[in-house]
């Protein structure tokens, strides 16, 4: 059996999918960046208020606009990875669900992973993720398919992996 699921390119979708699988990596980056701020804003202040050592009150300052730039950044190279995938990847992928496994077809990549490799699947609002690797996962758009083919692909999930929402 063989189902056949249409894939559009969707930057947004794209980058949804990234910050999902990054999510842990995101929230302690912000955290650490946070904490810097808090720390060069904090002694800045402290400098200021003690001692009047402007010189000084300006390197922590220094430190605390480290720590925004640590902290919005990590979302803004997110983006750039997004807009910088290959004209190949930013195209329409065709979808080739197989009692073997998964591959994924654009006019000049393919890629396959078999069901053995897949160790999670987790199930979003605008569709799957299949892991293949702690940070590797293949994206299933719900988008893509119609109620017939949804069911199938649910079945196929369900006989083959853990799915978690």
């Amino acid at each position: 059996m063989e189902l056949l699921i249409t894939k559009p390119f969707d930057a947004a979708r794209v980058l949804a999918d990234l910050r999902f699988i990054y999510a842990d990596t995101l929230r302690s980056t912000r955290v650490f960046g946070i904490a810097v701020v808090a720390v060069g804003a904090g002694l800045g202040g402290l400098l200021l208020a003690t001692s009047g050592m402007s010189g000084l009150v300006l390197v922590q300052l220094a430190i605390a606009l480290f720590g925004i730039h640590i902290a919005l950044g990590v979302s803004q190279n997110l983006r750039r990875a997004v807009s910088d995938l290959p004209a190949t990847c930013q195209q329409e992928a065709l979808l080739i669900v197989t009692e073997e496994g998964i591959t994924e077809e654009y006019p000049a990549v393919r890629s396959e992973v078999l069901w053995s490799a897949i160790i999670r699947v987790v199930e979003t609002d605008t569709g799957w993720l299949l892991f293949y690797g702690s940070r590797h996962a293949m994206s299933v758009p719900k988008d893509g398919l119609g109620e017939d083919q949804e069911a199938q692909f649910r079945a196929y999930l369900a006989a083959r992996t853990p799915v978690t929402a």
